[in-house]
Order: C-alpha cells, then structure tokens, then sequence
C-alpha cells in the first residue's frame, strides 16, 4: 500500500528528530546528556510535536539505537552472497574492507554503540547485544554455507562468528580517532587474526587441538 501524505510526513518529521540527535552526539556526548527538549530545539520542533513521536528519553534512545544497528547490519549485509563464493583469504579482506568504510562514514553511531554497549542502561545493552547476535548468526550460516561449497569439514562456525565480529568491534572502537593511515594499519591487523581464527578453526574441524 502506498505511503500517504500524512504517513510521509510522519517518517520524515521521525527521520529529522533522529538526525538531530545524532547532530548533538556528533562531538561524543552519550544519550544519558541529551533531554528531549534540546532534541526538539534542535529539530526546530515543540516540545509538545516531539512527544508526539517519542514519549521519553528513553524512547528516543532506543529508536536512535535501531537506525544505527540497521546501519552497521546493512553495511555489513551488501552483497554476502558473493562473500561465500569469493574464497576465505577475499571474504576476509572484503569483510574488514566493508567495516572500515562503515567506521569512516557512521563513526558517530559507532560510538554511540560503544557508548550504550558499556554503558548502565539495561534496555540500551539489551537491544544493541541483540543486533549484534543477530550479525552473529548471519556470518555463522555464511560460514557454514562456504565450508559446505568447498566440501570441507565443518568448522565451529558460531564460534568463529563470535569471534570475528569481536574482532571487528575492537578495532573499530580503535579506528574511531585514527588517522585513514593509521585505519588502514588497524585493518590489515583485523585481517591478519581473522585469518589466523579462520586457519584454528580450520585445524579443529579436523581433531588437531593445542
């Protein structure tokens, strides 16, 4: 069904209240500073309009969280078929190589994330881990599908996913303040332990244990 007037209006009035937010975060403040009539001040909004939309703070945080969780899903989702077909040594190139280009274009949400993932507020942490096992279990059946492609044994792939998305975390939150040259030497280290994961995991499929 197409979108009315009205609805229209109501997504884009949603979409400017979240960007606005993310204005006022954009120099590290965390949600925990931010009050909901500042957020409307700055989406030249009332204050009454913007309750109409989000209620509380609360509210507001967790749809701020949503839109950047389905950012760094999207970013990461772009085409992973071909990312099974490519070969392990290209997928993981391809997979840092996409992450890195996230970090320089959505460093904001990402911090956001970091912010709320080590932060007090239950609701916050709850939503974000669960984005996060959401990445998971996507990389693990991407995982589980190319071993199968290359008739090899299967590999722990829920723990190679776990693995690989920690990885990635801690040399984005590393990335954040980084110059491009130094990214792209964060990079290259992500690449050189996700293969390094890969190999061990490799190695246990087949029964070789330290």
């Amino acid at each position: 069904m197409a979108e009315t007037a009205r609805q229209r209006q109501k997504r884009q009035t949603r979409e400017r209240i979240l960007e606005s937010a993310r204005n006022l975060m954009a120099g590290g403040r965390g949600l925990d500073s931010l009050g909901l009539r500042e957020v409307a001040r700055e989406s030249s909004l009332a204050a009454t309009s913007l309750y109409n939309h989000f209620p509380d703070m609360e509210a507001l945080g967790l749809a701020l969280i949503d839109s950047c969780c389905f950012r760094l899903r999207s970013a990461m989702e772009y085409e992973r078929r071909s990312m099974i077909e490519i070969g392990a040594a290209q997928a993981v190139q391809e997979l840092v190589g996409r992450f890195t280009r996230y970090i320089a274009e959505n460093g904001n949400d990402f911090r956001l994330l970091v912010q709320q993932r080590l932060g007090s507020h239950d609701r916050y942490r709850l939503r974000i881990q669960r984005e996060l096992q959401l990445l998971v279990d996507e990389l693990a059946e991407d995982v589980r599908q190319a071993v199968a492609s290359q008739g090899r044994a299967q590999v722990p792939a829920e723990q190679e996913a776990q693995a690989a998305i920690a990885i990635m975390f801690g040399a984005g939150i590393s990335m954040l303040d980084s110059s491009p040259a130094a990214r792209r030497v964060l990079a290259d280290h992500a690449c050189l332990q996700l293969e390094m994961m890969a190999l061990g995991g490799r190695q246990m499929a087949v029964g070789n244990r330290l």
